[in-house]
């Protein structure tokens, strides 16, 4: 199934239903969002993970702020952080 641009649901609408159902009808879809000391925390400890940059340790590539689509199951977003380990004799790709 292809769905459509306004069937599409954000990947961190995925993340807010798996931690609470509620948090998630509240943000997106009352659209209703109060910061409090536990979110402003988790905010600045996210804030990271936006910066779009790349590096590598230990032979594994780092990277951050992808952004991710699939027509085919209608999921829109940005990853985080993800992890590229190098395959043994082969560069990254």
């Amino acid at each position: 199934m292809i769905y459509s641009e306004d069937d599409f649901i954000q990947l961190s609408a995925l993340q807010h239903f798996m931690f609470c159902r509620r948090q998630c009808a509240l943000i997106h879809i009352e659209q209703v969002w109060v910061e409090n000391l536990f979110t402003a925390e988790g905010r600045v400890m996210h804030d990271k993970a936006h910066e779009e940059r790349v590096e590598t340790r230990d032979g594994v590539r780092i990277e951050r702020g992808i952004p991710l689509r699939s027509n085919e199951l209608g999921l829109n977003g940005k990853a985080d952080v993800v992890e590229f380990h190098q395959v043994l004799g082969r560069p990254f790709q």
